[in-house]
């Protein structure tokens, strides 16, 4: 005798799927946002391990090894430490910078044996250690930092062709003082003793903004004091005369 197989009816499918459209509208957003988060998570940590890399590598070599001669004219470049009118008349701190030029030159081998190009050498050398991964040295050695107002980090990727935009800040100390890495549509920023992401597709590098807008891009609040601190375009030159050095 022959069984009689039975289907779905109209109705019976119209409600299977009516559950799976109201399971898939509750459950899709939060794996979406699960990602992001993971994503935002790991960006984050990659920061934290290339912060300890860079601070751990130049103590270990200039002040546990005191090796490396006198890099006193690495410190060339210029940190305001308020905004008044008149530049010549801000408060200002002398500290040292690493970014994609340094990367730049340090992967081609155009190092000198300057000051900066020393120190430059002990940071690419360690963040080599650290990662398996390759970093792009891109196409010029454009520095990140032109991009905090002509264009976006994306922007600075594709035109530099490169995986990567990286701006470092330390100071006489070898402490970072700021820190901004871009990696896989992620702006991570080290500022103020913490970690601020930003996976805004029109992230952008400070540049030579106020570095309270680290934090109002993000769409968080600043403190007060990081809208009195920002990078100039600007270097102390061995005449004691500032020059440019972005680009």
């Amino acid at each position: 005798m022959k069984r009689k197989l039975k289907g779905f009816t109209l109705m019976e499918m119209i409600v299977v799927l009516s559950i799976i459209g109201i399971l898939s509208g509750v459950l899709v957003p939060s794996m979406i946002g699960y990602v992001k988060k993971s994503k935002v998570a790991v960006a984050i940590a990659d920061a934290q391990t290339i912060k300890t890399s860079i601070e751990s590598s130049l103590m270990s070599r200039f002040i546990i090894n005191q090796s490396g001669g006198d890099i006193s004219g690495a410190f060339n470049k210029v940190l305001y430490l308020d905004q008044s009118a008149n530049k010549d008349d801000r408060e200002r701190e002398a500290v040292g910078a690493f970014t994609n030029k340094s990367w730049y030159n340090y992967k081609r081998h155009i190092v000198s044996n300057g000051p900066s190009q020393i120190i430059d050498t002990v940071i690419a050398a360690g963040l080599d250690e650290t990662f398996s991964e390759k970093w792009d040295a891109g196409n010029s050695g454009t520095n990140p930092l032109l991009y905090g107002r002509k264009g976006t980090c994306e922007d600075y990727l594709k035109n530099e062709k490169t995986n990567f935009g990286l701006v470092v800040v330390y100071d006489t100390d070898f402490t970072v003082r700021m820190l901004q890495i871009y990696r896989k549509g992620i702006l991570v920023t080290y500022i103020n003793g913490e970690y601020i992401a930003n996976p805004d597709k029109n992230a952008h590098f400070v540049g030579t903004n106020t570095w309270s807008t680290i934090y109002t891009d993000a769409g968080n609040k600043s403190s007060e004091e990081l809208y009195k601190i920002s990078l100039s375009n600007q270097q102390i030159g061995t005449n004691g005369k500032l020059g440019g050095w972005y680009g």
